[in-house]
């Protein structure tokens, strides 16, 4: 019900937004961040992001947003690429996803140890 009210396509664009609010937060706040996602074609990436952090292990970057922060991330470590898979919701407020992008550069400037 809830997503037929809001209708399809303002759900995805408000996932589109909020990936492209933290994607290119990282983008612009560390030159080690990969966003391994397109951000500039909607009809190739809805609101699900992946990015990495050269030199910087994703199962372990995730580990420490979860147990310092208890923010849920996915790492995936594959032979082809690993990082970290952001999933955010239509109700994941703009302000969540700010703290989120801060405490990675936080981490990346700082270290996670």
């Amino acid at each position: 019900a809830f997503h037929r009210a809001i209708g399809a396509e303002r759900k995805a664009a408000r996932l589109r937004f909020l990936r492209d609010r933290w994607a290119r937060r990282l983008l612009a706040g560390s030159p080690r961040v990969k966003v391994l996602t397109p951000l500039d074609d909607p009809t190739r990436a809805g609101g699900i992001g992946f990015f990495a952090v050269d030199g910087m292990d994703p199962t372990k970057l995730g580990a420490w947003l979860l147990a310092q922060h208890r923010i849920v991330t996915t790492p995936i470590v594959h032979e082809e690429f690993s990082g970290i898979r952001i999933t955010p919701n239509v109700y994941t407020t703009v302000d969540e996803v700010d703290l989120f992008a801060e405490l990675v550069l936080r981490g990346i400037r700082t270290g996670i140890a």
